[in-house]
């Protein structure tokens, strides 16, 4: 084991020292450990006792945190001020070593986008602060156990009541459901489109039953379904109260899933980037498995840069050459069709490295589900307005 990680420590000072792709991330043999050691877990408990003691921690704690709320150490003040292209590089490389060390970090997470986007000066104070304090975790929930993430559809409620909003309803697939410290809900208080809004919520209050759901892929992750029985929420934790109903929506879920679609994407990347690195490890290739492997690499390159370039776009406020979602597609059909070409190109003898192989496709597929599947972005893809599509496949 000490071998392995020594291996991969100087697979990756050799990537990561290209003058092409500077950075202020990276990983090492610790994150190896600290990854190892999420997937052996009994309890979703022991996430934030083992992320504790990684030196990462603290400033992924702050990944997403506005500048307004500087970090009493100056030096963790560059997680702050990410912009999406950092993030989205930062995404593939933590993969590289592990998806579960992003989904298991603390920090504000996807929730970030939601309260910067809607939120008011208090109810910023609120949620942020606490990230400057101690390491806190959050969740998102949007997604429900029968209408997925068609907000549409959405059937959890938020019923008027004297100083705020008594909320019922099930949430499925909600990341760190079971620690998360605070969060943001979206919960419907009117029928129609415009009915949907969002709040800040407690997910440790009494009033919510919470299960781990047994995983298949990216196995450490902990993925909670929620029920809400009358959960009472103050009406000042009501996100966008000051903006137009119109405003809300897009200000909050459909602005975190375009920026995060495709840092996802790069997840599946860096996962796809470590298969193959593990399977060129002491191999002596054939001409048509060199063949193979350097067009792989090609195409790789090719999707990761595409990403990299609508993540520009969409700092820059342009209208992105493709659709985020279709970027996030791009990126795991490629890592799918490399894991499985690996697969199939291992001796069956080998089965430590089949092992590995296998955990990386199970790990590729959960990403599948996440932010969209691939079908429902090639819906919204044709349905938005005409433009040319490059799918870097």
């Amino acid at each position: 084991c000490r071998n392995h990680r020594n291996h991969v420590g100087v697979a990756m000072k050799s990537f990561y020292d290209h003058p092409s792709d500077p950075d202020f991330f990276t990983p090492g043999a610790e994150a190896q450990a600290i990854a190892d050691q999420l997937r052996q877990i009994a309890s979703p408990d022991e996430t934030r006792a083992v992320m504790a003691r990684w030196s990462q921690a603290p400033a992924f704690n702050l990944l997403g945190v506005p500048a307004e709320y500087p970090s009493h150490q100056p030096h963790l003040q560059d997680y702050q001020h990410i912009r999406l292209t950092e993030r989205y590089r930062l995404y593939e490389k933590v993969a590289f070593i592990s998806p579960i060390l992003m989904f298991s970090a603390p920090g504000p997470g996807m929730a970030a986008f939601a309260v910067a986007g809607l939120g008011t000066e208090q109810q910023q104070d609120a949620f942020f602060n606490r990230f400057q304090q101690t390491l806190s975790w959050s969740c998102f929930a949007m997604t429900e156990p029968a209408q997925g993430s068609d907000a549409g559809a959405m059937e959890t409620t938020a019923s008027p009541v004297d100083g705020g909003y008594l909320l019922c309803g099930r949430k499925m697939f909600i990341g760190n459901g079971m620690i998360a410290d605070t969060g943001v809900i979206f919960a419907r208080t009117a029928p129609g489109p415009l009915g949907i809004n969002a709040f800040i919520f407690n997910p440790q209050s009494a009033e919510i039953s919470r299960y781990a759901l047994e995983l298949n892929g990216l196995k450490g992750t902990n993925l909670a379904h929620m029920q809400f029985d009358d959960l009472f929420i103050p009406e000042a934790d009501m996100l966008g109260r000051h903006l137009k109903p119109t405003e809300r929506f897009a200000k909050s879920a459909i602005a975190t899933f375009d920026a995060l679609r495709p840092c996802v994407g790069a997840l599946a990347l860096g996962v796809a980037r470590r298969a193959l690195h593990e399977w060129q490890h002491e191999r002596r290739l054939t001409p048509s498995q060199s063949a193979w492997l350097s067009q792989m690499e090609r195409r790789w390159l090719v999707v990761y840069h595409h990403g990299l370039r609508v993540c520009q776009q969409t700092e820059d406020k342009l209208a992105p050459e493709n659709h985020p979602g279709m970027v996030k597609t791009s990126c795991v059909i490629l890592a799918e069709e490399l894991i499985c070409g690996l697969i199939h190109r291992t001796p069956a003898r080998d089965m430590r490295l089949l092992n590995t192989l296998w955990q990386a496709f199970r790990d590729v597929k959960a990403f599948e589900y996440t932010e969209g599947t691939r079908q429902i972005h090639r819906l919204n893809q044709g349905f938005s307005r005409p433009q040319e599509v490059n799918t870097c496949l």
